[in-house]
């Protein structure tokens, strides 16, 4: 009898910047799989808790340590060193849609969705899970860039087609 073959996947350290509900901000690092983007991994995180070490809350001055933070309580995630695919090839191959989201707590943000031609947007944000990954976001109204990120997808108060007029 021979073992069952196990395949380990090369884990990868990234830096995150996680905002959360109550509007805090915490900095940390992941293990997270090379080949994997970071939409799937927040929606993959068992229970929704996600380990980070070297991780603080800034506005504290706490000392780096090893925090276990809840995805369902974040409502934006970036890799600041801009070295961790957002979104998936699969995603990335689809149709471009300019949006608009308005967050709870008042954030708006303005990026790019990938969607399947005609697609419904409410029919993608039904589906895809605990995050939506915004392509070449930025902040409104001061267009502060914030590149690619991962939007919690029950953060959304209301989305719209961004309007071509609106630039």
């Amino acid at each position: 009898m021979t073992a069952p073959v196990v395949r380990n996947r090369a884990q990868e350290n990234k830096r995150l910047h996680v905002v959360m509900r109550d509007g805090s901000l915490v900095e940390g690092t992941i293990f997270i799989g090379e080949d994997m983007s970071l939409v799937s991994f927040l929606t993959s995180r068992k229970g929704g808790w996600m380990n980070m070490v070297d991780a603080h809350r800034p506005k504290l001055n706490e000392q780096p340590g090893h925090l276990i933070a809840q995805t369902d309580l974040m409502v934006l995630v970036s890799a600041p060193d801009d070295d961790l695919q957002v979104v998936g090839p699969s995603g990335q191959g689809s149709g471009e849609r300019e949006v608009e989201l308005h967050l709870i707590g008042g954030k708006s943000i303005k990026g790019v969705l990938h969607l399947a031609p005609m697609q419904r947007i409410s029919d993608y944000l039904s589906h895809c899970g605990k995050f939506a990954g915004i392509s070449r976001a930025t902040l409104l109204p001061d267009n502060h860039e914030i590149g690619d990120v991962a939007v919690n997808a029950s953060a959304i108060a209301l989305l719209r087609e961004a309007r071509e007029d609106a630039q």
